[in-house]
């Protein structure tokens, strides 16, 4: 019986660790592409693009013209055929020059593709625009994935509980295993710059700073588990010592109550 309650405790382990790393993983993904955290990063990627690959002075000709045209107009749209996008440029913002300007495309393009409504399937999404993943619908997609591991792993730590024979053993156990299945979250951003830095695309822009993007909260999430799971395991303990310190009162106890 002991044998069969080990083998079955250490197989539901496994299995909680495994639940752990991808509720990490999950976890990682909806905290870094929430708005306010995603739209900088994109935003300074976008303004860094347009530098290294696009020429200054065109780019200040172009100014100029657009500052003519504003002198008649209130603002001015056009259709950017990469992007497959229309953008409305308000003329007191050309007026502002170079930065402001690029600051306010990067603005109506991020919120346009944040915000943009899919009515397909997740995977099926990349078909439709690969800026998708940079949308409230990818990050509803892992917000889903991560309450779902959330369950998981609850349900597979009421299993560990019943199975322990010890209950104080229980969240020194848990804790152990959270903390070490949020482990490799703290490589993830590694991994994922070696790997896009090996994908030989011909694309004008450093793929591993993309993917950087997606587990900037990585470090953050990491840390939530550890402290989660360093708190587990100080409960254990001071469980375990309460235990120890009335098993040595009940020892005096019982010395004093045979003299």
């Amino acid at each position: 019986m002991n044998f069969i309650r080990g083998s079955l405790l250490v197989i539901i382990s496994a299995l909680i660790l495994i639940s752990f790393l991808f509720l990490g993983i999950f976890a990682t993904l909806n905290y870094s592409l929430k708005y306010d955290i995603i739209k900088p990063q994109i935003k300074t990627f976008i303004k860094e693009l347009v530098k290294n690959e696009v020429n200054k002075t065109i780019i200040d000709e172009q100014v100029k013209i657009l500052q003519t045209y504003c002198k008649t107009n209130q603002d001015y749209s056009f259709n950017d055929e990469t992007t497959n996008y229309t953008f409305v440029i308000p003329c007191e913002t050309i007026a502002k020059g170079t930065d402001e300007i690029i600051d306010a495309e990067a603005d109506i393009l991020i919120d346009g593709y944040y915000y943009k409504k899919y009515e397909c399937e997740f995977f099926n999404c990349f078909k439709e625009s690969p800026f998708f993943i940079i949308s409230q619908h990818a990050k509803d997609f892992w917000k889903k994935q991560f309450y779902t591991f959330l369950i998981v792993s609850f349900l597979l730590a009421v299993l560990i509980f019943l199975l322990v024979e010890k209950k104080n053993n229980f969240p020194i156990i848990l804790g152990a295993l959270l903390i070490a299945g949020f482990l490799p979250l703290l490589a993830l951003s590694g991994i994922a710059k070696f790997v896009t830095s090996n994908f030989a695309l011909s694309v004008p822009f450093d793929l591993s700073s993309i993917a950087l993007i997606f587990f900037s909260k990585a470090n953050f999430v990491f840390l939530t588990g550890f402290i989660i799971g360093a708190i587990l395991i100080g409960i254990g303990i001071f469980w375990k010592l309460i235990i120890i310190a009335l098993k040595i009162e009940h020892w005096f106890e019982k010395k004093d109550g045979g003299k």
